[in-house]
């Protein structure tokens, strides 16, 4: 696995960032996930006419989007009603998003207590996006939060540690998204904590060896989740090449 470089996943989506295809990484026993399958993102709520097609054209037909219902409804996705994709809507972090319109503010204290409160939390969220993947009628996927960096973060960390991609892989993989976001419009607003806008490879390791420590690794984690050994049997297939 050394040197991989984790910049050959980038792609070009005009009207989103941060985007990135999982095909290509390699597992510890020598196969690589498809191209084409699995692709993460940030926003799409300025993809334009061009990205739209750009995606049909990569094969994705299944958009899951991550954001809260306030996020959803303040910038909806424009492949919402399109019948070329099929849309769904997992909502993740909904607190958080719901205590800022409030004006409560209510921020984790760090992105390793975000991250560990989604693996502990939000547990039947992340199942019902691998019971999405696990769908026989669709194999295209591009899902995606706001930023692309934390909540799809965590999927993908997941969907590469079930693959049997290495734990440095994964980290380098989730470092990428701070050098990706597009520059922020003026200051960051006083409430909005600092972390908010990076992707430090340490809480990735932190959130990895949680996994290992508490629930025993993905596999157990996701069983402990409600993930049936058929579904992620069926994720497998469409993440590893033959």
């Amino acid at each position: 696995m050394a040197g991989f470089d984790v910049r050959r996943q980038v792609l070009e989506l005009e009207g989103s960032f941060n985007v990135r295809d999982l095909g290509g990484y390699p597992t510890r026993d020598g196969k690589r996930i498809q191209p084409r399958r699995f692709l993460r993102a940030g926003s799409l709520y300025d993809l334009s006419e061009k990205g739209r097609q750009t995606l049909l054209d990569l094969g994705v037909h299944c958009v899951i989007d991550l954001r809260s219902r306030v996020e959803r409804e303040q910038m909806p996705d424009p492949v919402e009603n399109l019948p070329e994709f099929t849309f769904h809507h997992v909502p993740m972090l909904d607190y958080i998003n719901s205590s800022v319109v409030a004006g409560e503010m209510s921020f984790p204290d760090s992105l390793e207590e975000m991250y560990l409160g989604l693996l502990d939390n939000a547990g039947h969220s992340f199942a019902q996006v691998f019971e999405l993947f696990a769908n026989p009628l669709c194999s295209g996927f591009l899902f995606h939060c706001t930023a692309g960096k934390d909540r799809t973060g965590m999927v993908t960390m997941l969907l590469l540690a079930l693959a049997g991609v290495e734990e440095d892989l994964i980290v380098a993989d989730y470092s990428l998204s701070e050098h990706l976001a597009p520059p922020a419009p003026g200051e960051r607003p006083h409430y909005v904590p600092a972390y908010a806008l990076t992707s430090p490879p340490e809480a990735m390791r932190v959130t990895l060896e949680y996994l290992n420590s508490r629930y025993g690794g993905v596999e157990p984690y996701l069983s402990h989740i409600g993930v049936t050994h058929e579904q992620r049997s069926r994720v497998l297939r469409k993440l590893l090449e033959e």
